[in-house]
């Protein structure tokens, strides 16, 4: 579906948002729907897909293709899928958690927790000098629990292989190798900061250093407290970092698309999978699109789903809503702002065309995962897929066609 259609998608749900909202999905949206799905099956573009929309008190739920073509197994909203990124979200319930409990204030200092950041230094240049070493400053601020949920820490990733630090922190990847999450981060400090904290947006290791956060603050293993905080209450039975063997063979294979277009698993005997010994809240859990959409539908709701409250309306809203500058922000995230944990979508300026309904919020993760969140038209999506993003990848990022196909879902009138 082209921008224009998003455009025209999001308007018309926009007039809908205060009118029209609670009618069913009609038999024509389920048939668009399911066939958006069909087709790109059937082009070979992903090997399966499962998407839940939920709207009003009802749930439309569509499937095509496989979760594991060699085993003949479909992709169902049961089926478990790495969510990378879509941990991001989660890991920020759980800090906000912490906060209404007073147990993490949002501009306390990294370092309260994590002493390891006591004294991190700014890199002048994201290369290194003709010694072979960074050349640093002091911060001029503490990095804050406030930065990290925002992504404006100055903290690195893994996706910058253009400067010399970027590359260090690559080589240096939290992803490789065993290790707890106590080691993990400790060994981000390593690393200079990319710029002084608060001053612009960056996407980051924030969330994994806020896992940490949350289980020096809670005095509890980061993946406990998720467990017992957050999935038992809401009932998210096959959401975590650690699988059983059990549930593993139900997970969706990772796929790839070769140079010839066909679809290959990503993993074999010359790439075994990493499995996880740590609790990445930045991207280490594996769901699926049944226990998601509770997710999506607590945070809907206000931060409480089926009599089970785990936030406050009013944090809620502060989560969903931009938290940085349009000086932060630059050119990062056309269309959107950030909030904490989300991605927001922003009005249309002057000349542009408006990516999905102001105010929807969600985020997406590697392997093609996406959900969002539509407070104006009351509804939640997520989509899974697995597909391992190369050059040879076709039709772009779900999250293009996705979210206009779930627009395109509301009552016309």
């Amino acid at each position: 579906m082209s921008f224009k259609s998003l455009a025209l998608a999001a308007t018309t749900a926009l007039i809908c948002a205060s009118s029209c909202f609670a009618q069913t999905f009609t038999p024509e949206a389920r048939t668009a729907f399911d066939a958006a799905l069909d087709t790109r099956v059937e082009a070979q573009t992903r090997a399966g897909y499962v998407a839940i929309i939920y709207r009003a008190g009802e749930t439309l739920i569509s499937t095509a293709g496989m979760g594991n073509i060699a085993l003949n197994q479909p992709m169902t909203e049961h089926t478990p899928v790495r969510i990378a990124s879509m941990s991001k979200p989660i890991n920020a319930v759980a800090v906000m958690m912490l906060v209404e409990s007073g147990d993490i204030g949002l501009d306390d200092a990294l370092s309260d927790y994590i002493p390891a950041f006591e004294g991190v230094e700014v890199a002048t240049s994201p290369m290194l000098d003709e010694s072979g070493e960074f050349v640093t400053v002091d911060t001029t601020t503490s990095v804050t629990v406030r930065h990290l949920l925002t992504h404006t820490s100055g903290i690195g990733y893994v996706f910058d292989g253009q400067t010399d630090l970027g590359r260090s922190m690559m080589q240096a990847s939290l992803y490789q190798g065993d290790g707890n999450l106590e080691a993990k981060i400790d060994s981000l400090a390593d690393h200079p900061l990319y710029f002084q904290p608060g001053q612009a947006w960056y996407y980051s290791y924030a969330n994994d250093v806020l896992g940490r956060v949350v289980e020096v603050a809670s005095g509890m293993a980061y993946e406990d407290f998720l467990q017992t905080r957050i999935f038992d209450p809401l009932m998210m039975d096959d959401t975590t970092f650690f699988p059983s063997d059990a549930l593993y063979a139900r997970a969706a294979e990772l796929y790839v698309h070769g140079p010839d277009g066909q679809l290959y698993p990503a993993y074999g005997e010359d790439n075994p999978e990493y499995r996880p010994t740590w609790a990445s809240g930045g991207g280490g859990l594996i769901s699926t699109a049944d226990d998601y959409i509770r997710f999506g539908r607590m945070l809907l709701n206000g931060g409480e789903l089926d009599g089970t409250r785990l936030l406050s309306a009013e944090t809620v809203a502060q989560m969903t809503s931009p938290q940085i500058t349009e000086v932060q922000k630059g050119d990062s995230l056309p269309g959107f702002s950030y909030g904490f944990g989300v991605g927001i979508v922003l009005p249309a300026g002057e000349g542009e065309t408006a990516m999905g309904i102001p105010g929807d919020y969600g985020w997406g993760g590697f392997f093609d995962t996406d959900f969002f969140v539509s407070p104006a038209s009351q509804m939640v999506a997520v989509m899974m897929t697995q597909n391992l993003p190369n050059e040879n990848t076709p039709d772009g990022r779900t999250a293009a066609w996705f979210r206009p196909a779930v627009y395109a879902t509301l009552p016309q009138q």
